[in-house]
């Protein structure tokens, strides 16, 4: 059932990939809604990752993909450059997703 729900998830994040990467490196513009969109499927990601010991390798690899090309976009001494805020939001995510942290929930 998790394989089906992934892939679901998958091609839902696929459809809006360039929607979170062109502005922000065309226009260093942050496209609320597709960000949004992400995020409620990160949520839906961390519901089915809970507690398992793997994670399907094309979710690991698109959300690397999309983390390692916003970085790449962030100026990292600019705590109001709305780029650095949504990869600070995303670290969060992936952190909560590869890994279930003994110190809680932070």
């Amino acid at each position: 059932m998790m394989e089906k729900e992934m892939d679901i998830i998958l091609t839902e994040i696929d459809n809006i990939v360039q929607r979170l990467l062109v502005p922000v490196r065309t226009e260093k513009k942050v496209d609320r809604e597709a960000f949004d969109l992400f995020y409620n499927y990160l949520d839906d990601i961390l519901v089915l990752v809970k507690g398992k010991e793997m994670i399907p390798r094309r979710i690991t690899g698109i959300l690397f993909f999309i983390y390692t090309s916003l970085s790449g976009d962030i100026q990292n001494n600019d705590y109001r450059d709305p780029v650095f805020m949504e990869v600070a939001k995303l670290e969060g995510y992936l952190s909560k997703i590869y890994w279930d942290s003994p110190f809680g929930n932070y």
